[in-house]
């Protein structure tokens, strides 16, 4: 990714507002949509432009023995959110707009809460690095760092609107 393409990012990505407030007092099948184009988004665009910097940093930076260890993290992180992605959708989202047989909230199931403590490693672990002021290595770390916060905010609606709601039902 460029820099003009990632200014132009920066500036999209400033001017959202927060999702949450929107999504409080909407539609279970508008909640559902919205976390589910988020995991497409995740699995589409973040984290094939994650993988494309991390893989072009390494090649930057082929004398750092620790770049591909810290992205066999990364790769970890992502098969393990896929699957977490996968459970949601099939189950909790699937019995949520039901609202029947939901004898369950998503507290059986780890959120991105879990998964974002991993990626806080893998940040850390980048920042420690000697190509850390590298501008190339910067673009990756701030993607990272905005992939930790949709992350969180994710985590927040599934924890403060869906169970919320599975929990009203009960």
């Amino acid at each position: 990714m460029g820099i003009k393409q990632h200014l132009k990012e920066e500036l999209l990505y400033k001017s959202k507002l927060p999702t949450r407030y929107f999504l409080v007092n909407a539609k279970p099948s508008v909640v559902i949509d919205y976390l589910k184009a988020s995991h497409w988004r995740y699995e589409y665009e973040l984290i094939p432009r994650i993988e494309q910097n991390f893989t072009s940093l390494i090649k930057h930076f082929p004398q750092l023995p620790t770049l591909p260890v810290i992205f066999n993290l990364f790769i970890k992180f992502e098969v393990s959110l896929k699957i977490h992605m996968a459970i949601e959708e099939e189950g909790i989202y699937r019995k949520f707009l039901e609202q029947k047989n939901c004898n369950h909230s998503l507290e059986h199931v780890h959120s991105e809460e879990h998964e974002e403590p991993f990626l806080a490693e893998i940040i850390s672990l980048i920042e420690k690095e000697p190509c850390a002021k590298n501008t190339f290595c910067r673009v990756l770390i701030t993607q990272l760092k905005r992939f930790e916060e949709e992350l969180l905010e994710h985590a927040w609606i599934e924890e403060n609107i869906i169970n919320k709601r599975i929990k009203q039902l009960k």
